[in-house]
């Protein structure tokens, strides 16, 4: 039999309980309220310094005050100071351009260029059909001044900033453009030999102004490699990207390809969406992206059907592939769909929010991480190639100016092995007889002599290397 409480007992317990209670929500509520006064107090302490700084200014400065510059500058110092790295403010002309921008099209000159050793801008492609194609400036071309100003004083940076602009603005170019080569007579050298070195020979300095319009960004290109792989280098992903994808990888299956490279190398990253419908078009059904916020909530924010591409696939990956570029590697991964070729990648893995504010500009917050299919964050750490390949620094200063062959590609011809080693039936399988380094991988139960192939090195471990900055711009 239980014992009995006495009502005495109960109104004592039940006392004592409301008293804890009521202590352990005052002590709550005391710090809530201590916080929120430390917060008051140092948000008070920032603006009475900020209105000490803006006096002082008005006061005693000499120069003249534009206030629109003004405060634009206090707004993108804020947000600098959260010590975010995707963060950003944008001015109301830049939120326009930006969000031109990942409409597929941007505003501007429409030229992908690359800093060269002097510091000038070395134009690597220009986009077709853009203000720059029109005003004749050609890929190989160096930037070396712009409206009257040298780069190398603008600095490179500021220069690439300088390319985008309003629609019916121009942009007046100082450039050097090297002379062609002359083809030289095979009778009489010794006489031309005294004049091929002379003004000839000599580049040629040019300037040439562009006005600044709406330009498609060409963001994909294909081929065919090793005889029936489709290889398809997506440089970012856009609206006008998806369109681009899906014509090139129409026109691959109509060549029966064999299986497809797809090369996400210094890819910027850029529209999430655009992104996920292309994979959607290669993967089965599943979730391709989620996030997860501050407080450990996820969210699935694309999903996948359940139509799939028939093709075996190899993902090529370096440590400047970003963002959007990175969560497209680790689906194809963690799906068991292909395999990541290359390096780990540069490991920018937040939703970066834009947040558009009441005079027209805007500001970029990251406000969740993505997470892999697996549900692992890669923010600061990347994802990992499954198969490790390196480049030189030669083959990576090539690359960035699309100018590596494919035969000397060490990567490119590893996710080529990596696609033997699903089961694709390549006609030209990398070998030790091929160009230095495209051998890196040697390939496992692959239908092929293997007395060509006994010499292929091991996979090369990664390391850590630098290529020159690039970007699109204009």
């Amino acid at each position: 039999m239980g014992k009995k409480i006495s009502l005495g007992a109960a109104v004592a317990v039940a006392g004592i309980t409301a008293a804890v209670t009521v202590s352990l929500t005052y002590v709550y509520a005391m710090n809530s309220f201590n916080d929120k006064v430390a917060d008051v107090n140092e948000r008070q302490a920032m603006y009475t310094k900020l209105s000490e700084i803006d006096q002082k200014a008005r006061q005693d400065y000499i120069g003249q005050i534009d206030e629109t510059k003004l405060t634009d500058g206090i707004c993108a110092g804020y947000v600098a100071g959260l010590g975010d790295l995707q963060a950003q403010y944008m001015s109301a002309e830049k939120y326009k351009t930006y969000q031109s921008g990942t409409a597929g099209k941007d505003v501007g000159v429409g030229i992908k260029t690359i800093m060269d050793e002097d510091g000038n801008m070395e134009v690597i492609q220009v986009m077709p059909n853009s203000p720059a194609e029109k005003s004749g400036i050609r890929k190989g071309d160096t930037i070396v001044s712009m409206d009257g100003r040298e780069i190398v004083r603008i600095t490179y940076g500021d220069a690439l900033n300088r390319l985008d602009g309003t629609a019916g603005t121009t942009v007046t170019f100082g450039i050097y453009r090297e002379a062609a080569p002359l083809e030289t007579d095979t009778e009489d050298t010794s006489a031309s030999s005294a004049t091929s070195s002379g003004a000839e020979q000599q580049g040629e300095t040019l300037e040439i102004t562009v006005t600044r319009a709406e330009y498609t960004k060409q963001s994909i290109t294909s081929t065919v490699i090793n005889g029936n792989v489709g290889y398809i280098k997506i440089s970012e992903f856009n609206d006008s990207s998806i369109e681009q994808f899906n014509s090139a990888l129409s026109a691959l299956n109509k060549q029966q390809v064999a299986g497809l490279v797809i090369d996400l190398r210094n890819n910027s990253g850029g529209s999430i969406e655009a992104m996920a419908s292309m994979l959607d078009t290669l993967l089965p059904a599943g979730n391709l992206v989620t996030t997860q916020d501050k407080t450990g909530k996820t969210t699935v924010e694309y999903t996948s059907k359940p139509n799939e591409i028939a093709l075996p696939i190899s993902v090529i990956a370096n440590e400047t592939t970003f963002g959007a570029a990175e969560i497209f590697a680790a689906d194809i991964k963690e799906f068991k769909k292909g395999l990541v070729v290359g390096q780990t990648t540069a490991g920018y893995g937040t939703k970066d929010e834009v947040i558009p504010l009441s005079d027209g500009s805007a500001i970029v917050l990251s406000v969740a991480n993505y997470l892999t299919p697996g549900g692992s964050a890669f923010n600061g750490t990347g994802i990992a190639a499954d198969i490790s390949a390196k480049l030189t620094e030669e083959q990576m200063e090539l690359l960035a100016r699309d100018q590596l062959e494919n035969t000397e590609d060490a990567q490119l011809q590893a996710a080529v092995s990596a696609l033997v080693r699903q089961g694709a039936a390549v006609a030209e399988i990398p070998g030790t007889q091929s160009a230095q380094g495209t051998d890196a991988i040697p390939e496992e139960g692959a239908t092929q002599d293997t007395s060509s192939t006994s010499a292929a090195s091991a996979p090369v471990p990664q390391e850590e290397a630098s290529s020159s900055p690039s970007s699109t711009a204009g």
